[in-house]
């Protein structure tokens, strides 16, 4: 695992909304590209995005990049995490979230092949 974050969803009830604070207040860039808003800082490629409501997710979730997903999963539910939503497919990866014994969201992500 290593164990370092590498990408930052803020999920809420109005997605829209969320951007349009982000841009304004911070000035950064958006892109639209359906479930999500990618966030720039005009300088290449996007850190985070804004994302439509998920059960059991408020806010922003940080992303920890993973060698190998199931172990990870294993690992963090074998230290009291609780599984939000599993193997969930995005343009860059696959995802897990969790809850962490503390009740704050985390999300454990391996690449995909490529990228």
């Amino acid at each position: 695992m290593t164990a370092t974050f590498v990408w930052f969803d803020n999920i809420g009830s109005d997605r829209e909304k969320t951007t349009d604070f982000l841009s304004k207040t911070f000035g950064w860039g958006t892109n639209d590209i359906g479930p999500m808003t990618f966030l720039t800082n005009g300088q290449g490629a996007p850190f985070a995005a804004t994302c439509d409501a998920m059960k059991g997710i408020s806010g922003w979730v940080p992303y920890i990049e993973v060698d190998e997903l199931s172990e990870a999963v294993a690992n963090a539910t074998a230290n009291d995490a609780v599984i939000i939503a599993e193997n969930l497919q995005g343009p860059a990866g696959v995802a897990t979230f969790l809850s962490d014994p503390g009740g704050a969201p985390i999300a454990l992500w391996k690449r995909a092949e490529g990228m």
